[in-house]
């Protein structure tokens, strides 16, 4: 086979002897993907970071090299990506993924980057991954397998003795599958290179250039692996703790259609970071049936004398509710789920986690791996719960259980319902649950966010049979909950990260639930919070006219390691309000090893209404987050006790945060901004026993409009959540009559307002 030189590299290629005449040297236009490590945010870990979807492999155990995005090294900027292992047993590999709205690509593909294996010294290669690109296997429901290699591969070879490497080339899959031995041979470790693979479908074949930065030369046509699949993911460097070592340095990594004439590459991906400023009200702000909450200033125009006021959870004495009673339920229930009430039967169901861990995979059963089922309770009373036989799961034989979803599918055996081999992360039980009534499709009235090997959505019409969607999005870790915003007919995610060194939260949208954007880093911990506090996780939700949310903080200091209950709020998910910083669900006591000392997850949000009252449900733990005990005595995963059970907690209704008078003595006064006041009379939500609240509706100069003046109203004295605002000589129109915005303004006076709305 003839060889040539590449010019300006000192290398050799094989040319393809099939060709007699050598195409012109094509470039992508990076429509799929474009990395180039110059918006990579150092401290974040778990988003698409500007294209990197894994640089390394953190919360992995294992021996591990060297994975940077470099800072004044590189082909072009000042970054580049880099990766390098000294020894066989360590691993060092660099995780690329395509853009989430890249377009379909059915058509020829063009790869392209560049690449030396170091800055000067030069090192032995073993295997050494220069460029493998995946796409995603199933192996079945509910159980999404490993990536496999897709087109071709190109591995290097040197020695540090020779100063340089050699590609070896993987072809075929199959039968096909054969490795090109030393397909350019004689490349100086110290040089880029630039490799370009342009990929026909239609040919099914995979044509190779490579050599020095714009003077490359054609290497050959192979064979695809996998023609017809599309590209997801880009691997690079050492992925193998027994066979590979080396080094390499990446840049202008770059995937996409043929870059044509009068065509600009497109730019290379976007920093993680969601870049969204709280958003601002339309003015006039509706006044309707829905409540108007004081969590925040969205409503007032100004204050005198106020201050806001975190209302907490009572918990129910009877607690714990829900017991480990059935075999299936392993060690603990837990959060995970949700909690929803029929309106027409009056009927709880609560979807928890059982912890079950078991030994596997098949046929050893040597490693004790994570599995968790969701399982399904009823009640009539929200107190006293039965675990209704569902006959969907086999466990031990029997499908008499009250399994609703689990790792595998109804025809499996039990000892299968476990995370896939290649699923490092594990398996989970779903972690949350929407309702949606009102969906258009009765098949997706209850939606669930499962992690296996990434998260899946399931969609359910009744709650107990569900239906796998497919894998839907893979940036985040375990404690990544679902939610739905109804103002922009959005779901969203609250994917759990890591930046700044501990846990942060991350944001990602769909319209559908299926077609994700990436996940953007959104929120980390400040120096209002505790030394050392993490957000671990958030329960979210809808509620009258904004957004809630639980926030599980982690707190991390030593002698703590518990997780209790905080409250967020947002005009817009995309941007949360954190002024309360107490628990709004405290955790037990310690020292008595109450039940919930440790370790809470809500499992209802939205919280349940009953009468006047909030109710939620929640999973409390007697071990910390390090699974020790109330004496600090570590204790095994695997022994056989219970560590986890499931409560409630209730709260007035709409009763989260109230406003009232600053000081003793002192009358608060709240002046709203411009509102339309959309129905006949005014309510309030209000504890105004032993005090009184006092209304009036002003022009939007603040000029008190005649008739509706704080002397004319009806003051408020009493505790109740519904409360008439009455003017007096008004009887039937309580309200202004003119089409014109006016403005409320309340005197507190040794009372309380949670809400208020027009009725």
């Amino acid at each position: 086979m003839p060889k040539r030189k590449v010019l300006g590299v000192g290398g050799k290629v094989r040319l393809d002897p099939s060709k007699s005449e050598i195409p012109s040297t094509p470039r992508s236009n990076a429509e799929i993907l474009h990395v180039d490590g110059e918006n990579f945010e150092d401290e974040i870990i778990g988003p698409n970071n500007a294209g990197i979807l894994w640089l390394g492999e953190p919360f992995v155990r294992g021996d591990f090299g060297v994975t940077q995005v470099t800072r004044g090294f590189s082909f072009a900027g000042s970054r580049a990506l880099h990766a390098a292992t000294t020894q066989i047993r360590q691993r060092a590999q660099i995780k690329l993924s395509k853009r989430w709205d890249a377009p379909a690509s059915n058509g020829v593909l063009v790869s392209e980057f560049v690449f030396r294996p170091v800055k000067s010294k030069p090192v032995r290669m073993s295997r050494w991954i220069v460029w493998r690109t995946l796409v995603e296997k199933s192996t079945g429901p509910l159980t999404p397998g490993e990536d496999r290699a897709t087109s071709i591969e190109l591995i290097a070879n040197g020695s540090a003795a020779s100063k340089t490497y050699s590609i070896d080339l993987i072809e075929g899959r199959g039968r096909g599958k054969r490795t090109c031995h030393r397909v350019i041979s004689g490349l100086r470790q110290n040089q880029w290179t630039r490799f370009i693979l342009l990929r026909d479908p239609h040919l099914r074949v995979v044509r190779v250039w490579a050599g020095k930065p714009n003077r490359e030369l054609f290497v050959g046509t192979f064979t695809d692996r996998t023609p017809l699949k599309a590209i997801n993911h880009v691997l690079l460097g050492d992925d193998s703790s027994k066979t590979i070592v080396g080094s390499g340095y990446w840049d202008q990594v770059r995937i996409g259609g043929v870059l044509r004439s009068g065509m600009r590459v497109r730019l290379a991906e976007e920093s993680p970071i969601l870049r969204f400023k709280a958003p601002q009200p339309v003015l006039p702000i509706p006044v309707t049936k829905a409540k108007q909450l004081f969590v925040d200033d969205w409503l007032l125009a100004r204050s005198r004398g106020i201050k806001r006021t975190l209302h907490q959870f009572e918990k129910y004495p009877g607690n714990p509710l829900i017991k480990v009673d059935k075999p299936w339920e392993g060690y603990a229930v837990l959060g995970g789920g949700g909690v929803f009430r029929d309106e027409s039967t009056g009927e709880f169901r609560l979807w928890y986690k059982a912890h079950n861990p078991i030994f596997g995979p098949p046929p050893n059963y040597k490693r004790k791996m994570k599995r968790s089922f969701t399982c399904l309770a009823t009640s009539s009373d929200g107190i006293h719960w039965i675990k209704p036989n569902l006959g969907i799961y086999k466990y031990k034989g029997s499908k008499r259980n009250n399994i609703s979803l689990a790792a595998g599918t109804t025809a499996m055996a039990e000892q299968e319902m476990f995370e896939p081999p290649a699923t490092r992360g594990g398996v989970r039980a779903v972690g949350s649950i929407t309702h949606l009534p009102e969906a258009a499709d009765p098949d997706r009235r209850y939606v669930g966010w499962m992690r296996i090997r990434g998260f899946s959505l399931f969609t359910s019409p009744d709650g107990v049979r569900w239906t796998d969607r497919g894998k839907a999005l893979d940036q985040g870790y375990d404690a990544t909950t679902l939610g739905y915003d109804p103002v922009r007919r959005m779901f969203y995610i609250s994917a759990k990260i890591k930046a700044d060194g501990g846990r942060a939260r991350g944001y990602a949208e769909s319209a559908d639930g299926i077609h994700w954007t990436d996940t953007k880093f959104q929120m980390v911990c400040d120096k209002r919070d505790l030394p050392g506090d993490q957000m671990y996780a958030t329960d979210h939700w809808y509620h009258e006219t904004l957004h809630l949310a639980f926030m599980r903080m982690y707190h991390h200091e030593p002698g703590q390691h518990r997780l209790d209950i905080q409250l967020m709020s947002a005009r817009d998910p995309r941007h949360w309000d954190r002024t309360f910083r107490e628990p709004i669900l405290v955790t037990g006591d310690r020292a008595t090893n109450e039940w919930d000392w440790a370790n809470q997850t809500i499992i209802s949000a939205p919280p349940v209404l009953v009468g006047n009252e909030h109710w939620v449900y929640y999973s409390g733990r007697i071990v910390d987050h390090m699974h020790r005990d109330y004496t600090f005595k570590t204790r095994g995963k695997g022994e056989d006790w219970h560590w986890g059970a499931i409560g409630m907690a209730k709260i007035r209704r709409d009763g989260f945060v109230s406003v009232g008078a600053a000081a003793s003595g002192s009358i608060g006064v709240i002046e709203t901004k411009p509102v339309d006041l959309v129905n006949g009379s005014l309510y309030i939500n209000a504890n105004a026993h032993g005090g009184e609240i006092r209304v009036e509706f002003t022009d939007l100069s603040g000029k008190p409009l005649k008739g509706y003046s704080a002397k004319d109203v009806v003051p408020i004295t009493r505790d109740s959540v519904s409360q008439k605002v009455v003017f007096r000589g008004r009887q039937k129109q309580q309200l202004p009559t003119s089409a014109t915005p006016v403005k409320i303004r309340f005197y507190i006076d040794r009372a309380s307002i949670f809400t208020f709305w027009t009725a």
